[in-house]
């Protein structure tokens, strides 16, 4: 079956928006399907991309490694986000890694289909609205993780997860990590939001039931 007609729903995906009905076909017919049983490492930092990905399902994590060694842990992206395409259209090193989570499917644009492209006005523009969008995104969160409290860091994190899937499939370390704060500290508010009906918590999961009470934190936990 043709990836257009497998997945549907990723002609909506901002990367093509207000592009020919048939161009988005033929665009996604022309990718390389990845189906990923295992977390998979699909972009490098400080390595040339092999093309730029579209997740059609599942999720891919963004990191950077600062020169120290220290790893950071970006943002999350899910169905319909892309990524790597900056670094291609610029002809740069990757600026941070993706690794794709395990039970994950993607599509690869080789580099030697992003030139024809890149003639297409819409696309440069879509491309330039997705980096706008991710730089509200990292300004929203910078002034959450530096004015906010841990229990709406904790919030804000979990809404953002979940904006593709309900059930977010991290650990509480792997959630602390994320938010920086400790595990004893994450374990506690997790079992206020809980207490509060708005999340459920399982074995490696946390499966969000009510998203918008969570951008109302603290104040639904006092």
């Amino acid at each position: 079956m043709r990836i257009s007609l497998r997945y549907p729903a990723l002609r909506n995906c901002p990367l093509l928006d207000d592009m020919p009905t048939q161009d988005k076909a033929a665009f996604l017919d022309g990718c390389i399907l990845g189906c990923h049983a295992r977390a998979t490492e699909l972009l490098t930092q400080g390595e040339l991309a092999p093309g730029f990905y579209i997740i059609a399902s599942g999720t891919v994590e963004i990191s950077y490694i600062s020169p120290e060694g220290h790893r950071a842990i970006i943002t999350h992206l899910g169905a319909g986000d892309a990524l790597g395409e900056a670094e291609v259209i610029g002809d740069m090193p990757c600026a941070a890694t993706a690794v794709v989570h395990a039970n994950s499917v993607t599509l690869l644009c080789p580099n030697a289909s992003v030139h024809k492209l890149m003639m297409s006005r819409i696309f440069v523009r879509n491309v330039s609205r997705t980096y706008v969008n991710r730089m509200r995104r990292d300004n929203q969160f910078k002034s959450v993780d530096q004015f906010q409290p841990v229990e709406q860091r904790i919030g804000s994190y979990l809404w953002h997860l979940s904006t593709t899937d309900p059930v977010v499939r991290i650990s509480q370390a792997y959630l602390a990590n994320v938010v920086g704060c400790s595990r004893q500290t994450v374990n506690r508010v997790l079992g206020r939001l809980r207490d509060a009906g708005m999340i459920l918590i399982r074995k490696e999961e946390i499966e969000i039931c009510d998203p918008e009470a969570l951008a109302s934190l603290p104040d639904r936990l006092g």
